[in-house]
């Protein structure tokens, strides 16, 4: 047995949930070690679609770029509800800079992240099996297996981002709470040489479901629901020919030949969620925490941000920022979002199964509502994940200010991106600042306001005290010249007004936002001393 290993965060699982993990404390300086089961990356498609929120999240580690090059950008989709037209749903309602699901290979997406880990100096221990997992008050205690050997491990932090059969939530007794809900889907990456589609092409009716996904390089990803082939004994994968059956069966004279596969494979679906995301110095992220069926492509997604939601919290812990009690803000804030898209997937799956009478009421329903704009919308960003902020959890209702104005942006809203004139460009934008500084500070002074500038060259001083190093503070006027006496305060012009209009400051309000994009306080006081009280809330209620 080797020595003792020790580190600030042990991550168990490098697919794409502790990879997001893995990238986001190694930029952040933070000691981890990430073990990992298999030998190499899976060459398996998986999971196939990152929505906008995703791509917001890869922004923020300026790591969007490889992404946008290799994925195919899914304008939306053609819902074929029964027999007749299609119902087109469009992605460019999504309000974001990404409106659209890019369609992208899981294995590209895990390749994406490791050689950006690895271009910052981080790595990943493969062929490390974990067969122990014991915790205390002072840390975790892990021992894995590596080529034979056996090897030790003490932590601060554990991440159990080791997939839906989590071992290390079987090793704490943690309950994975739902059931499965007993469908078998079919799936291929197969070409079809007579289809040639952009949009995501969806087909429902009475025998079945099948919808199919266009890749960049031309081929297609099917994924169906066989009415006649539920119930039956579970197998890992179809045939070709059990495949094209299938698809016959549900689209009849509608159907397609389909070839030459890639990977043909069955799963069943089950929604389960953790009770606690956190136990003790342990935190479950993405499928270890939560599973759902894959109607709107999301569970990566949720796992994805899960990661990015609980790596700058860790920083702040681990750098003395924040208690460890701050942790506890991770379940509180992403708990709520998996069990709505649990419930409403699992919802989804019922409305498919109708049949008869009832499949005909919700085909007529279908067509009529997804002819309304307001619903393209709804449907839109709730499949980006845009909508979902943590502005319900009891932290974050602390941290409201009933001054500000309804449309001010609040604590634990997402801050969605805006046009800034800064240093000389009128085009500059505000996520690459979030991405470069980490907690970026906006402070509305409106124009030259002496009071205010003394106001936040004062709250400055006292975060800088408090919290070296960790803010990055911004002068925000609508125009003309301030003078600020030649001290070091940069100056961000609203000559867009996005910050008026679209976060709701004003002048003398001041706006923290979080490295994941959310507010972590707007607050109107123009008081160093209450503003400075509403930042040690935010670390240590």
């Amino acid at each position: 047995m080797t020595s003792l290993i020790e580190t600030d965060v042990l991550i168990i699982g490098a697919g794409p949930s502790g990879l997001m993990a893995a990238n986001e404390l190694q930029r952040r300086n933070i000691d981890f070690v990430c073990l990992e089961k298999s030998p190499e990356r899976s060459d398996l498609s998986k999971a196939l679609g990152i929505q906008a929120r995703a791509l917001e999240l890869f922004e923020l580690m300026d790591l969007h770029k490889p992404f946008l090059e290799r994925g195919y950008p899914g304008p939306g989709a053609k819902l074929y509800l029964g027999e007749g037209k299609p119902s087109t749903i469009d992605l460019y309602h999504i309000k974001s800079r990404y409106p659209y699901m890019l369609v992208l290979p899981q294995n590209e997406t895990e390749e994406i992240l490791e050689k950006h880990l690895n271009a910052m100096g981080g790595t990943i221990d493969r062929e490390h099996e974990v067969v122990e997992v014991m915790q205390s008050e002072n840390g975790v205690f892990v021992k894995a297996k590596h080529n034979g050997e056996w090897k030790s491990y003490m932590c601060k932090y554990l991440l159990a981002c080791d997939g839906s059969k989590s071992g290390v939530r079987q090793a704490l007794n943690v309950e994975f709470v739902g059931e499965d809900e007993g469908y078998t889907f079919f799936l291929g990456d197969v070409e079809i040489p007579d289809m040639s589609e952009i949009y995501i092409d969806m087909h429902l009716n009475d025998r079945g479901a099948a919808a199919f996904f266009p890749y960049k390089d031309g081929s297609y990803r099917v994924v169906g629901w066989d009415r006649t082939q539920q119930g039956q004994p579970f197998r890992d994968a179809p045939s070709l020919q059990e495949l094209q059956e299938s698809l016959d069966r549900i689209l009849e004279e509608k159907s397609y030949r389909v070839g030459n596969p890639k990977w043909l494979s069955f799963f069943g679906t089950a929604h389960r969620q953790v009770e606690n995301y956190r136990k003790g110095r342990v935190f479950f992220v993405g499928d270890a925490a939560h599973i759902h069926n894959p109607l709107g492509g999301q569970g990566m997604n949720l796992g994805l941000e899960d990661a990015s939601n609980l790596g700058w919290k860790l920083e702040a812990v681990l750098k003395g920022y924040a208690k460890d009690s701050f942790l506890d803000s991770y379940h509180d804030e992403r708990s709520p979002v998996a069990t709505s898209v649990l419930r409403v997937t699992s919802k989804e799956m019922r409305m498919i199964d109708l049949k008869g009478a009832q499949g005909r009421l919700r085909n007529a329903a279908g067509r009529t509502v997804l002819t309304q704009d307001w619903v393209q919308q709804l449907i839109a960003n709730h499949l980006a994940h845009i909508p979902k902020d943590y502005d319900k959890t009891s932290k974050n209702k602390a941290l409201k200010d009933s001054s500000a104005s309804r449309k001010a942006i609040q604590a634990g809203e997402r801050v969605p991106d805006q046009m800034l004139f800064y240093d000389g460009s009128t085009d500059e934008r505000l996520y690459p600042f979030i991405e470069r500084y980490g907690h970026v500070c906006l402070i509305y002074i409106d124009c030259q306001d002496d009071e205010l500038i003394e106001f936040a060259y004062s709250f400055t001083k006292k975060a800088e005290a408090e919290y070296p190093g960790l803010l990055k503070v911004f002068l925000v006027a609508k125009g003309g010249t301030v003078d600020t006496n030649g001290e070091d305060l940069p100056i961000i012009y609203d000559v867009h007004r996005h910050l008026d209009k679209s976060l709701g400051m004003k002048k003398g309000s001041t706006l923290l936002i979080r490295p994941d994009g959310h507010a972590a306080f707007h607050d109107t006081s123009a008081d160093p001393d209450q503003t400075m009280e509403k930042l040690r809330q935010f670390f240590h209620s």
